[in-house]
């Protein structure tokens, strides 16, 4: 099916079918993740760790810079999120990665936040960026999860989800709220940094 088609797909309502059971069950998994990811990073699980202290050292590296951007920044966070977001959505022809990448990037998540912020990471929570990133990736995760259901038959979520409604989802929703909260986070990044 062309790109046009499934972006320009017309649904009563922008969310979709996007059901309640759907976004809890991704909630879950991705907070769930994210609790894991916290406690490997305390308890220094390198197989576990590797990628979200990679992004971290990357944010570092470029904040360091002294020439520095900011559409490069918000273009380097938009990227990391989104490529996930999506990379979820993608595999919802095979339910069980879905469900496995969702748990994986909340334990990235979890991962940046304790390195970050210690004891206190979950005060990453209150940043205003992350009322826009968290809310983006459990819906893309929930869209991918009745996409999941409907490939396989099971009418537990709305009959008219399915893989191409996931993702126009994640081109009419997911992708501008991660823009969104790439651009507040790239402000309050830089300027932390420009008061160092």
């Amino acid at each position: 099916m062309s790109t046009v088609l499934w972006t320009a797909r017309p649904w009563p309502f922008i969310w979709g079918p996007l059901a309640w059971p759907a976004i809890v069950a991704a909630a879950i998994l991705f907070f769930g993740g994210l609790l894991l990811g916290m406690w490997a990073e305390r308890r220094d699980v390198r197989w576990a760790v590797a990628y979200g202290r990679w992004v971290l050292r990357r944010l570092e590296e470029w904040l360091t810079r002294r020439r520095r951007g900011f559409a490069a920044l918000v273009l380097l966070i938009t990227t990391v999120n989104a490529a996930a977001a999506l990379l979820i959505i993608m595999v919802a022809y095979l339910p069980p990665l879905s469900v496995v990448l969702i748990i994986v990037a909340g334990l990235n998540t979890g991962v940046m936040a304790e390195q970050a912020g210690g004891s206190k990471a979950w005060l990453a929570l209150l940043m205003p960026h992350s009322w826009l990133e968290l809310p983006a990736v459990i819906t893309a995760s929930a869209a991918a999860l009745e996409a999941s259901a409907a490939t396989f038959g099971i009418s537990w979520f709305h009959p008219l989800a399915d893989t191409v409604w996931a993702r126009a989802f994640f081109l009419r929703v997911t992708l501008p709220l991660l823009v969104g909260a790439a651009i507040i986070e790239a402000t309050l990044m830089l300027r932390l940094g420009d008061k160092r």
